[in-house]
Formats: C-alpha cells, sequence, structure tokens
C-alpha cells in the first residue's frame, strides 16, 4: 500500500536537468533508494567539513553517507552499497590508512579516495589509496577524481571474467 505525495517544480543545474511538473503521485513505503544516484561515503573527523561536501556533493547529483570516524565509516561500508569512499587521513582512532585498509577487505572493489591537507602522508598509505586529493586543491580537481572512479570502477566491473584455459599446454578438457 503507498502514500501520496505532491511533487514540486524541481530543475536542476545539472548537464541534463530534469523538470517535474506539479501532481499527486502515487509513492511506495519501501521504495529503492536513489537508483541512477552514485553513493559517496565521506569520512572525516572534522564535523563541518562533512556537512559542507554532502551539501556540495548531494548538488552535484550524489548521494552522501558521512561518517565523523574511520570505525562509523567501515561500518557504514559494510552495511550499505557504496561506490566511492573518500577519507581524511588523519583522525583520531582509525587513521585514513586503517579506514582504506579495512573497506579494501571488505569491498576490495570499491575506490578509495584519500582527500588530506596533511604532508604527513606515509608512502604506504598512498599505495592503499585508489587516488589522493590534497584539500588546499580545487573543487574541481576533486570532483574529477571522484568522477574518474566511477569510470574505472564501472570499466572493472563490465570487464569479463578472464578465460581460464584448460592447462598451460593447451590441452583441452573432457567433461
Amino acid at each position: 500500500m503507498g502514500s501520496t505525495a505532491r511533487v514540486r517544480n524541481v530543475t536542476s543545474s545539472a548537464p541534463n536537468p530534469v523538470v517535474w511538473r506539479s501532481k499527486s503521485v502515487s509513492v511506495p513505503k519501501k521504495r529503492p533508494i536513489c537508483l541512477g544516484r552514485p553513493t559517496l561515503l565521506w569520512v572525516d573527523d572534522f564535523r563541518p567539513g562533512l556537512e559542507l561536501y554532502r551539501a556540495m556533493f548531494e548538488g552535484l547529483g550524489f548521494k552522501v553517507l558521512t561518517a565523523a570516524s574511520g570505525k562509523e565509516g567501515v561500518k557504514l561500508a559494510s552495511d550499505n552499497v557504496v561506490d566511492v569512499v573518500v577519507t581524511d587521513y588523519e583522525m583520531p582512532g582509525m587513521n585514513g590508512e586503517a579506514v582504506a585498509t579495512a573497506i579494501k577487505s571488505i569491498k576490495p572493489r570499491v575506490p578509495v579516495v584519500m582527500f588530506s591537507g596533511s604532508t604527513l602522508v606515509s608512502p604506504r598509505a598512498r599505495r592503499v589509496v585508489d587516488a589522493f586529493c590534497d584539500k588546499a586543491g580545487s573543487r574541481n580537481q576533486l570532483s574529477a577524481t571522484i568522477h574518474r572512479m566511477l569510470q574505472k570502477k564501472a570499466s572493472r566491473t563490465l570487464q569479463p571474467p578472464p578465460v581460464s584455459r584448460a592447462s598451460h599446454e593447451g590441452h583441452g578438457t573432457v567433461a
């Protein structure tokens, strides 16, 4: 059984804006969450920054989950479908390297972007993540990096699995 909702005129500044006409529509009680919108998981102990980046990237069409600690971020990653993780490096408890390592162990295909202003990011941490963005960089650089990670993830998931040979000598097997 659904409920009735009123939809108002909405326009977007996205490249292909969607315009909804005002009318009553039936909304099911359980509906899929954000079909077609990529989901970002943003992990940073600086709460005002979390809200800023949530607002910015939701405005760009993303669904944004936020976590104010590494432990909370890993839990959100394990409980939700996440397309890209963005994490700070310097955080109390679990730093960005530990967050990236934990998320990669449970969801190895999810790209992780280290987003930090720290000059202390270890080479090992940079090897764990798929990309690094400096907080002093522009919003366009960050957005381009996230989009690149989404494209990279899509191309990996769309590739067919490698074909294995029956043996190293090229002999076929009999079923």
